[in-house]
């Protein structure tokens, strides 16, 4: 519910750029940068907000995160210039959302759940791609009440359900309950390094025997190359799926469909993603680098349609958009935390991954940026489908480079 509410506002920017260029007569792109500067903070923003969940905890971390957030939506709902848009998006709503959001609910997960780790981030990660499914309901909330109203409903929203659930429920390891990761009896203890935890579902063999007893943290991560690949990856992932999703309504009304056809799309774009997300047990089962291929071939499929679209405008290229990059989306992000959490995992993981989502946050907001940026130069969304698609290739080779296989080997189920 936390990340269904912090990510529905963050990523509903599609939804209501439309609203803000019409009205204040700016250019695509020049809109477009709004997101972008928001974005790039959002990705700075990963690294405060990791230590923040190491070291304060989500009790104490979410409610403030909340409350920025919903400063952001107040601000936004009173913005006439460009600048109010900037604090908004990017002081407010991008600390708000990271805080709230994927780093620290990583860092949560990987403290809770060891076996079945990917299908465990599958599942809590669904609010990340549930909001495109609040798409449609703020579109018709934004046509009952005006897109400035509509901020002030989702500020308060967050105000009165999220602070109090985040306060009273959160917790940041088992250990804090009396308990063990992955429901084990209090007297339960971590099998030896080295040793296959043989006939349980998920187990992991290891690998690299130096790997896992390596009390990893920032600094000692830093000289690794596993860590530099993991950026990578990060970085042109941000860029391929920031130059699509973004311009996606814009895209679709341009072809002549409705502003709630083009939602729509977007919303069911969301619907696939949640299978996406409870797909995540197949990085247990077949390995994280086979399953990440997948993900990228779906993402490669996603751009492709849009680009037939642009010169086809048939509906049903828009239906196969969403299915892959929904379920592409989807998979991608609990198979790519799961494989960093099985190499850096441990007491430091907020902080390790808060810094490398960075690269995500400036590749998302590079990508935002371009694909207005080329549409302004070109007056088509055509040549940004096609720069995607060798960073979706990029991606899927710096994940076998990464190779988490080489440290801990995912045991199939039988």
């Amino acid at each position: 519910m936390t990340t269904t509410a912090a990510y529905g506002i963050w990523w509903s920017f599609p939804v209501y750029y439309v609203n803000i260029f019409n009205e204040f007569g700016w250019s695509r792109a020049s809109t477009a940068t709004i997101f972008t500067v928001g974005l790039v903070v959002y990705g700075l923003g990963s690294f405060p907000a990791g230590i923040l969940v190491d070291r304060l905890g989500p009790r104490k971390l979410l409610p403030l995160a909340c409350l920025t957030l919903a400063s952001g939506c107040l601000i936004c709902s009173a913005a006439s210039q460009k600048w109010h848009f900037y604090i908004a998006y990017g002081v407010f709503m991008g600390l708000g959302t990271i805080c709230m959001g994927y780093v620290p609910v990583i860092t949560l997960i990987s403290n809770w759940f060891i076996r079945r780790r990917g299908t465990a981030m599958g599942i809590a990660l669904i609010g990340n791609v549930a909001p495109p499914l609040l798409a449609l309901p703020i579109q018709k909330l934004i046509s009952l009440i005006g897109w400035r109203a509509s901020y002030v409903v989702l500020a308060g929203v967050l105000l009165a359900a999220i602070i109090p659930l985040t306060a009273f429920f959160m917790r940041t390891r088992p250990q804090d309950l009396g308990l063990n990761p992955d429901g084990r009896p209090a007297e339960w203890r971590p099998p030896e390094t080295g040793k296959r935890t043989a006939g349980e579902p998920g187990g992991q063999l290891i690998m690299n025997q130096e790997w896992p007893e390596t009390k990893w943290n920032l600094r000692n991560s830093l000289k690794t190359h596993q860590f530099w690949v993991l950026n990578g990856i990060m970085i042109t992932l941000g860029a391929g799926a920031g130059m699509i999703m973004h311009h996606l309504v814009a895209l679709v009304v341009d072809m002549g469909y409705s502003r709630d056809m083009a939602a729509f799309i977007f919303s069911f774009a969301g619907i696939m993603a949640v299978v996406g997300r409870l797909s995540g047990y197949l990085s247990d089962r077949f390995g994280r680098e086979l399953t990440y291929t997948f993900v990228s071939s779906l993402y490669l499929c996603s751009a492709l349609s849009l680009f037939l679209f642009l010169t086809h405008p048939q509906v049903w290229l828009l239906y196969l958009y969403a299915l892959a990059f929904g379920l592409g989306s989807g998979l991608g992000s609990p198979t790519l935390s799961a494989g960093a959490a099985d190499l850096f995992g441990g007491r430091n993981f907020g902080t390790i991954l808060g810094f490398s989502n960075i690269f995500f946050g400036w590749g998302h907001g590079i990508g935002a940026w371009a694909g207005g940026a080329i549409f302004d130069h070109t007056g088509s969304y055509g040549l940004a489908m096609i720069f995607s698609l060798p960073l979706f290739c990029l991606m899927c080779f710096l994940f076998w480079v990464l190779g988490p296989r080489k440290v801990r080997r995912i045991i199939t189920p039988r």
